[in-house]
């Protein structure tokens, strides 16, 4: 036992020193996307120590090496200190002991005796088990019901990992599209609505030209949003945006509905989202209709703090007055500031240089002549 805790005692040393105060959820989640075999393999491990640990007495030299190191491992583990990527290393360093323990006895004379079997069964059934969970959890992982169970479940602070888990699904087209739906759906359902997954789940039906993938989000938007609570302004937003860039003028009725409904209701909020998304449709009406409500749009942009919405109002006017092609419209980097795990591509033609900040005048009456312009070309 001294040298178990002095194990303990030297690895919780070496750990860096803000180790126990990061997010070890977040980094292990991103880790369970990219081995999805991790975890069953940790536990197989521990497994093999306690079933070492009963049947080999005294416990032979390589076996008490892993089990002073594994131990405590796998309390510093509970703890939440220890990244779960570090168990990588000890797996692969126990895999091949494990194989050179098999080798070693055929290769070896040593007597066909229980006490010499027994080992050689626990590290047979070890390799075997190891072998079959990474291909059963790999191939569950790339299945399309597994990526879409991982959309929300990893930090917005990985957005490559979230955009890299929702290319897969894009990739796979319209055959994707009713399981993410029903998966939608589900979540809405739910108490407590995950606004990374709603918002995931959305922009991966918002990339895929599949004409229920839009009237999904139709439905959602129509149905399912309330424009009451705080904690669903996020997703409700990043829906309505996907919506407008996917159905382009198609969503303008839609989007108009919930700009005269919040008029009437006076909900801000609701008439906020409404407007920034009729900028993102490349309609020049609905355009016009954004430039009519610039008063609107720049009341809270003067406070001493800066709140999501108003990073999103700030980049959609730079977008407005500083756009030079319509696809600059879509490229305004809205999704930014809701820190949802959305990172499209916010390059441009028009080489702006996009500010969250970005506060001048603007001319309301130019900019209907110069998008009416734009926008007519394009159509």
């Amino acid at each position: 036992m001294k040298q178990l805790a002095l194990s303990t005692f030297v690895l919780f040393c070496l750990l860096p020193p803000r180790a126990a105060e990061a997010c070890m959820g977040c980094v292990n989640g991103v880790t369970e996307v990219q081995l999805p075999f991790l975890n069953d393999l940790l536990l197989l491990f521990a497994g093999w120590l306690v079933l070492t640990l009963i049947f080999s007495r005294p416990l032979t030299r390589g076996t008490r090496r892993f089990f002073y190191f594994g131990i405590p491992f796998f309390i510093l583990g509970v703890l939440m200190i220890v990244p779960l990527a570090l168990g990588l290393p000890i797996l692969l360093c126990w895999f091949v002991y494990v194989l050179f323990q098999i080798l070693q006895f055929f290769s070896t004379r040593q007597e066909r005796i229980l006490k010499n079997l027994l080992p050689l069964g626990i590290n047979v059934i070890a390799i075997l088990l190891a072998v079959t969970l990474i291909f059963v959890n790999s191939v569950r992982a790339s299945s399309t019901p597994g990526i879409i169970k991982t959309l929300g479940g990893i930090s917005p602070f990985y957005p490559q990992v979230v955009h890299r888990q929702m290319e897969r699904l894009i990739e796979r087209g319209p055959d994707v599209v009713p399981p993410l739906a029903t998966a939608l759906v589900q979540g809405l359902d739910r108490d407590y609505i995950s606004s990374f997954r709603i918002a995931q789940i959305a922009y991966c039906l918002s990339q895929i030209d599949d004409p229920q993938a839009e009237a999904t989000l139709q439905d959602i938007i129509e149905y399912r949003m309330t424009f009451q609570d705080n904690s669903h302004a996020k997703w409700e937003a990043a829906v309505c945006c996907l919506y407008a860039e996917c159905a382009g003028k198609r969503a303008v009725p839609v989007l108009r509905g919930l700009l005269v409904q919040g008029e009437a209701s006076q909900n801000r909020y609701q008439k906020f989202i409404a407007l920034i998304a009729l900028a993102r449709t490349g309609d020049p009406h609905a355009v016009s209709t954004v430039l009519d409500h610039i008063d609107f749009l720049q009341e809270g942009l003067n406070q001493n703090y800066e709140t999501w919405d108003n990073k999103m109002t700030h980049v959609t006017l730079q977008a407005l007055a500083e756009g030079q092609h319509p696809a600059d419209l879509i490229a305004s980097p809205v999704y930014d500031s809701l820190r949802l795990g959305l990172q499209p591509d916010s390059t441009n033609q028009s080489g702006i240089e996009w500010n969250e900040y970005w506060n001048q005048k603007i001319d309301p009456t130019t900019l209907k002549q110069h998008w009416a312009t734009l926008l007519k070309e394009k159509s």
